[in-house]
């Protein structure tokens, strides 16, 4: 039996950096670092990188390809396991980061939207970051 859609929620950044160097800033998960909620991230293994997030401790890997702007990543921690697909498109001088979350099925709707509720703010100090 064919399961139900799920609850999305699309987030974007606009920033006046070309897309290749916001590719590359996104790409060392280090950088990811100053959106704040993210902290010590470090390599591990088997392309995981280790973190310490606001629901404790997770796991992250990177599924990346430059050609296409892909950033999708795999996201395990507070309780929940996620692939957020994640794009970064031309944007005339300029670029857009978009991430597209899909409610994990074991994940009640409150719980993803509490997930996602400072992602905001993490976006713009990500693009202060990356314009600096």
């Amino acid at each position: 039996m064919a399961k139900e859609p799920r609850t999305v929620v699309v987030k974007t950044l606009v920033t006046k950096e070309n897309s290749k160097k916001v590719f590359e800033f996104f790409t060392d998960l280090k950088n990811w670092e100053y959106g704040g909620a993210l902290k010590n991230i470090q390599k591990g293994k088997d392309d995981w990188w280790l973190c310490d997030s606001p629901f404790g401790k997770a796991k992250m890997k990177l599924k990346s390809n430059e050609k296409f702007g892909i950033l999708d990543h795999d996201f395990i921690g507070g309780g929940g396991e996620w692939t957020v697909f994640s794009r970064v498109t031309q944007n005339q001088s300029g670029s857009t980061v978009s991430w597209l979350f899909i409610r994990p099925e074991m994940m009640a709707q409150e719980q993803f939207e509490r997930q996602l509720q400072n992602f905001d703010n993490e976006i713009e100090r990500l693009k202060k970051a990356i314009e600096s």
